[in-house]
């Protein structure tokens, strides 16, 4: 089906906006959240030889594989060295290029239960991808320099769903292949191909239907294992833990996206009874309202199952939850929401003005936070001095304000801060290195 020209606009108009609104990264710098570990300090990106190529797609080092992930740094390297606005400019662009693709998909999407309805279909396509190009939770992950590998994994993860509703499997699977091999947090595609099947594209799960996941689920099983062992080679105190937290961690997730409010580096997923049960209470709520309405259950689970790389690891006990864990899984939010949307825009003049009322507030209201939360991102003091000012902040933020602040020749300010992490955290032998260092200056 070829794209019609309105659709075409809003796409580019949906890019334009992620652009327009996250333009102000292209100014930052790197922060210490693992930029200069990762990036900065990384000898194996400082030139595309056989041996570093080896290293990109056959190690486990720093607690993942993602061997493409490690080459597009090496080539940001080669085009402007350790340049931090080059990086950025690549996730900037990314991000836009998400918007436009969730987009294209979803306008395929609606078009499967409303194929006669061009304008609404892109209006509501539209709405609900601006929702999710300008939510405040998308600042992390796109402001962030370590963040470029999983934007570029969801880019060749919507492009594989945009590939499959064509339909050409081939095509999907080598897209999934290549998602996977930036990062691996799109290991969910099989259980969104089946949900697409069930909800949207109305085939029935026969055998012909099941054989051709069978590489998609092989690959998943592949690529889950290996970062898996790269988590568990990382540190002690690493465990594959698929415990009470994995039910309630797409509840946390979800309320966070609603209230996106006292946004940090670090969450601690609760092992919480409380929040367990309410997901299950979704799931058995979705279940039960499925007559007709099969697209809400897929997008739940399909929302909760895109979660799960991100949930059954832990570290000492405890399970740590991220902004950007939430940038992929989110879409699918979006997409359902957008076909809510799509049944207002339907109703009636008066629903529709609602809708798009209420779309466009929305929309506005997520922007000035997004605005607002960018600046966090500036550079490692103004992140460090955010994070110690939020709720519960990570037994490592005065000590990477210290750096920080030691990075910039202010040495007084870097001792206070040592000192204040040895007040909460009496001992700690993290300390030790920076003060030797501080000594010396």
């Amino acid at each position: 089906m070829r794209t019609s020209k309105p659709a075409l606009a809003s796409a580019v108009l949906c890019a334009a906006a992620a652009a327009w609104l996250f333009h102000p990264i292209l100014g930052h710098r790197f922060v210490n959240l693992e930029d200069y570990w990762l990036i900065a300090d990384n000898p194996h990106l400082r030139a595309l030889s056989w041996s570093e190529l080896r290293w990109m797609f056959t190690s486990l080092d720093y607690g993942t594989y993602q061997p493409l992930g490690w080459l597009a740094y090496a080539l940001l390297y080669a085009w402007r060295g350790l340049d931090p606005a080059a990086y950025h400019f690549a996730s900037w662009l990314a991000h836009a290029v998400c918007a436009a693709l969730l987009f294209f998909t979803t306008v395929r999407i609606l078009r499967a239960a409303v194929p006669d309805g061009e304008e609404p279909v892109v209006l509501a396509a539209a709405a609900a991808t601006l929702l999710w190009a300008v939510h405040p939770m998308r600042v992390e992950p796109v402001a962030w320099a370590t963040g470029l590998p999983d934007l570029l994994a969801t880019v060749f993860f919507v492009a594989a769903v945009l590939a499959y509703l064509r339909p050409s499997v081939t095509l999907c699977f080598a897209l999934f292949l290549v998602s996977s091999l930036f990062r691996w947090k799109g290991v969910s595609l099989p259980f969104v191909l089946f949900a697409l099947d069930l909800a949207v594209l109305r085939r029935p799960l026969d055998r012909r239907a099941w054989l051709e996941k069978v590489p998609f689920l092989l690959a998943a099983a592949v690529f889950s294992v290996v970062n898996a062992r790269s988590k568990l080679l990382l540190a002690p105190g690493h465990a594959f833990d698929a415990g009470l937290h994995s039910l309630a961690g797409p509840v946390f997730y979800l309320g966070k996206l609603l209230a996106p409010v006292h946004l940090t580096v670090d969450y601690w997923v609760p092992r919480s009874i409380p929040l367990a049960a309410a997901c299950l209470l979704l799931t058995a709520g979705a279940w039960a309202w499925r007559r007709g309405r099969l697209a809400a259950l897929g997008a739940w689970l399909c929302f909760a199952a895109a979660l799960l790389p991100s949930l059954v690891m832990s570290f000492r006990g405890a399970v740590v939850a991220h902004d950007r864990s939430t940038y992929l899984p989110a879409m699918v939010l979006h997409a359902a929401l957008a076909a809510g949307l799509l049944v207002l825009l339907r109703a009636g003049p008066r629903a529709r003005a609602a809708a798009l009322g209420a779309a466009a507030v929305l929309s506005g209201g997520l922007a000035l936070l997004s605005r607002a939360q960018l600046p966090v991102w500036r550079d490692s003091e103004s992140l460090w001095r955010h994070v110690i000012a939020e709720r519960a902040p990570p037994d490592y933020a005065h000590l990477s304000l210290a750096h920080a602040l030691l990075e910039r020749g202010r040495r007084e300010e870097a001792a206070a801060e040592l000192r204040e992490q040895l007040r909460l955290f009496p001992g700690d032998r993290r300390v030790e290195g920076l003060a030797r260092e501080l000594s010396r200056r």
